[in-house]
Formats: structure tokens, sequence, C-alpha cells
């Protein structure tokens, strides 16, 4: 490559880059440590930060479409755990608080004397319940009087 003097306003005669160079201005920036530095440094935390807000991003989607992984859903038992005990009765409130439920729904009415009963039907299913199982109950009932 053949370098030739050029006449330049300002600082008299300099020699001339060759013609292959002259194209790229772009890496006069480079010629300053300082930027090559700044340069350097951006490129290296730009990727890091990018891909912080877009993950945040998608885990602000997950959080909205699957919100119920991280929170779940109250387990209640209505009427205690009947799988291995009678409905509304002692025997299955325990069951279902050994199981590890949430909460316990008990379906409560009143007699028309203002006593309180835990059963679920008071349509008159009940009285098919109390024909089969109300001896147990009533023996609950004044065990745990």
């Amino acid at each position: 490559m053949m370098m030739r003097r050029q006449h330049h306003q300002l600082g008299g005669w300099r020699r001339s880059r060759p013609s292959s160079i002259r194209g790229w201005r772009c890496l006069r920036i480079f010629r300053n440590r300082r930027n090559l530095l700044m340069l350097l440094a951006f490129m290296a935390l730009a990727p890091p930060i990018f891909f912080h807000f877009r993950l945040q991003r998608f885990h602000q989607m997950r959080m909205n479409k699957c919100g119920w992984l991280v929170d779940p859903p109250l387990v209640c038992a209505h009427g205690g755990d009947t799988t291995n005990a009678f409905p509304n009765t002692i025997a299955a409130y325990r069951a279902a608080l050994q199981s590890g439920v949430d909460c316990i729904e008990i379906d409560v009415s009143r007699s028309s004397d203002g006593v309180l009963f835990a059963i679920h039907d008071r349509q008159g299913f009940a009285a098919d319940i109390w024909e089969s199982y109300g001896q147990s109950w009533l023996l609950e009932y004044t065990r745990y009087k």
C-alpha cells in the first residue's frame, strides 16, 4: 500500500490513509481507549439487563395465567370427610382435619324450638338418614354433650 502526501488546510502536509481504510470511519471511535472500554462495558451489560426485564415480563404473564400454582385454592370439606364417617358428624370433622383440609363447611339447620343441628338436607331426605344412622348420631350427641 502506498501512502501519498496531501496538503491539509490546517496541518499542512499530512500522510493520507490508503483508500481501503478511508471507508472505515466508524473505527475512529476506537482510537480512544476510553471509548473502546465504554463500548465493551455496554456490550457486557446490555444483554443481562435486557433478559432481566424480558424474564420479569414472562414471569408476570405466567403469574396471570397460572397464579393459582403459587397460591393454591382452599380445600374445604363439605360436611367433613365422608369417606370414613357419616357427613356432619364429629368423626367426619376429625377425619377431615387429620387429612389436612383448609376448612370444613358445616351445614347447620335450626329446629322449630331453636336447637341447631348439623344436617345437610332440610327437605325430608334427613328422615331417611335418621332412620339408618340416627342411633349413631344420638350416641355421639350424648357422648359430646
